[in-house]
């Protein structure tokens, strides 16, 4: 194993540990970032970097983050990866904390190399309550290549708390009086289709799969949140956007709700030109109740950016699930049965992929795993991967698809299988681009407190464009809690 690939596992499995700690209930903190780097040739890029950190011990803290261009001519420039953060008190409301995070990805054409990106940050802080804002002195780096940039920024800041029960709990009926985990009340999968206006855009219509997070809004029938998709279909491989999200919805019927919805974020990649990334949405939604805690919904809207192939028609269908049902109408309590949450950081390896220039190379990403349970032995999953080994440097994965397994136990090996489905592309890579599925096999060894775990995975991917099927390895530090459930 080299130093990057160990430097790399030490991080995730120190992002599991953020929320392995037996209390019910640990600090957290969500950040959004915004700075300028110079790449080479004086090119400048708007950096944005959002982050959702626990607390450890001490002044530690810990947790996944992503980083994407928003500014300058490289829209889909994207990186996701681990962060760790020291934070020192330095008087009422005032702190400073000095990070560190390292990464996988890029895109747009940026001279990446192998995607690994490190990120080395000091921030003065002014906390206000639950929000805090400040100032920002960072260095970033790709290992191997000429990007090397220092700039000052700006960052706003959340402080709350992320409550959770003990997976032992599962099964069990239970009442909170608030949301558990990171609130999010509903989850749903997307299918898209953006079809440019302009028929002299140079980008043919493409279709995206995704997922959304939804939190709904306590007084108002309405939501926000975060969503991410990517393409799926011929040259828009690669392409990737995320956005935040906020609609309101009125019924004219118990069982229909209408509504309107606009979202703000970051898109581009694959050969569809993006500009600076910038996107703008506007929707109007139909939602039709299937039955309780199940939704089908559609959306017919526009899509604004800085280039043609970003002014597009777009329109998109989905299936979302209530994750924390209300305990009753009009309260903020949530009741039910508990579920089985885990989520991780993983490590994936593939056989010798096809690259656009005639080569055949493996690769290595770090990905993010979350799985919720919907009974002992079967389970939905949300996987996504991006490369920082392999010359492969904005090679990205998004997938989704649900596994089965044998009952956890606390002294004794789990054993399963996955098939999951998505989209893929970027960093040259052939032969798991556009549409992708990916199946696993998996044994799983508990660790020490019983609520850790690491998995092991063997399988393949294989992608649209016709290519074999590819060998992939995998291994996972995971860990488990409870959420109230419906």
């Amino acid at each position: 194993m080299s130093r990057r690939h160990a430097a790399a596992w030490l991080l995730l499995a120190a992002q599991v540990a953020a929320v392995a700690a037996p209390e019910s209930s640990v600090p957290v903190q969500a950040s959004l970032g915004m700075e300028t780097l110079r790449l080479p040739g004086q090119e400048r890029m708007g950096l944005v970097t959002g982050q959702v950190l626990f607390h450890l011990d001490g002044p530690w803290w810990l947790g996944p983050v992503t980083h994407g261009a928003a500014t300058g001519v490289r829209g889909g420039f994207f990186v996701g990866g681990v962060a760790v953060q020291h934070q020192w008190p330095l008087g009422p409301g005032l702190r400073l904390a000095a990070g560190l995070s390292a990464g996988g990805g890029g895109g747009a054409g940026a001279p990446v190399g192998d995607g690994l990106m490190l990120r080395a940050s000091l921030d003065l802080v002014r906390q206000w309550g639950p929000l805090n804002a400040g100032v920002s002195v960072s260095q970033v780096q790709f290992p191997g290549t000429a990007i090397r940039s220092r700039q000052a920024g700006l960052v706003l800041g959340w402080t709350g708390q992320f409550d959770h029960l003990p997976p032992s709990a599962a099964g069990s009926r239970r009442s909170a009086p608030q949301r558990s985990g990171l609130g999010i009340d509903r989850f749903a999968l997307t299918a898209a289709r953006h079809a440019p206006r302009s028929a002299g855009s140079g980008t043919q219509p493409f279709q995206l799969l995704g997922a959304r997070l939804e939190r709904q809004f306590d007084s108002i029938d309405g939501s926000w949140g975060l969503e991410a998709a990517a393409a799926a279909q011929g040259r828009a491989a690669g392409y990737m956007e995320i956005l935040a999200h906020a609609g309101l919805g009125w019924r004219p019927l118990p069982a229909l709700q209408l509504g309107l919805r606009g979202a703000a974020g970051l898109g581009g990649g694959g050969a569809v030109p993006a500009g600076s990334g910038g996107l703008l949405r506007a929707d109007a939604t139909l939602v039709l109740d299937l039955a309780p805690g199940w939704h089908l919904g559609a959306a017919w809207g526009r899509t604004q950016g800085r280039t043609p192939a970003l002014q597009a028609r777009r329109s998109a269908l989905w299936l979302s699930a209530d994750l924390e049902p209300l305990a009753s109408p009009g309260t903020p309590g949530r009741a039910g049965t508990v579920v089985r949450t885990t989520w991780g950081g993983a490590l994936l390896h593939t056989a010798p992929l096809p690259r656009g220039d005639g080569s055949r190379q493996s690769l290595q990403a770090i990905g993010l795993v979350l799985e919720r349970w919907l009974g002992p032995q079967t389970y939905l999953t949300g996987q996504a991967y991006s490369a920082f080994g392999g010359q492969a440097g904005g090679y990205s994965m998004g997938l989704v698809g649900g596994g089965l397994a044998t009952p956890a136990r606390q002294d004794g090996w789990q054993l399963g299988a996955e098939l999951l489905a998505g989209g893929a592309g970027g960093g040259g890579v052939r032969g798991a681009a556009g549409a992708v599925v990916m199946a696993q096999a998996w044994a799983a060894l508990p660790l020490a407190d019983g609520h850790q775990r690491l998995r092991i995975g063997v399988g393949a991917v294989g992608g649209s464009d016709g290519g074999a099927a590819r060998p992939v390895a995998s291994a996972t530090w995971q860990v488990a809690f409870g959420q109230t459930g419906p």
